[in-house]
């Protein structure tokens, strides 16, 4: 069985918006294994989370295999996502545009920090980002956390 390569977002950068409203996707996260269509989704923590296309896609074909019906609640609760969601793509210079009203909502200024987390990415305001201390984490506060 053959199955595609799926990279893990990971690093922080740093990236400004250009007055269309447009940002750099890292290159670290371009190329072999990155999904060329991503989905924007605002995000009650004060950022914008960005998941690859197919991570609803998959969300989708398990309610399926699983035989929910229409009228099932994780059906609704993700037709209810997918009404939030801006579909978008890179273009020739490695940008995706986001929506004002989608920056406005959580407060991105110009300058925006893209924090990888393994399965997605994070676009979170550069101020906000840096008050939060994420860049100070070690493996073994992490790990702790997490019961490693």
């Amino acid at each position: 069985m053959e199955f595609a390569i799926q990279q893990t977002y990971t690093d922080t950068f740093e990236h400004s918006f250009d007055d269309k409203g447009r940002i750099t996707v890292p290159k670290e996260w371009r190329g072999d294994g990155f999904e060329s269509r991503l989905h924007v989704i605002p995000s009650k923590e004060g950022c914008l989370k960005v998941y690859p296309g197919s991570y609803l896609a998959n969300k989708r074909k398990r309610l399926d295999e699983d035989g929910a019906p229409i009228n099932d609640p994780k059906r609704k609760a993700l037709e209810s996502l997918a009404s939030i969601i801006q579909q978008v793509s890179p273009d020739s210079n490695h940008r995706i545009s986001i929506k004002e009203k989608f920056r406005q909502r959580v407060g991105l200024s110009k300058n925006a920090a893209l924090v990888g987390q393994a399965d997605h990415f994070q676009i979170w305001d550069a101020k906000k980002w840096a008050d939060r201390g994420g860049d100070e984490l070690t493996l073994e506060e992490v790990a702790e956390q997490a019961g490693f």
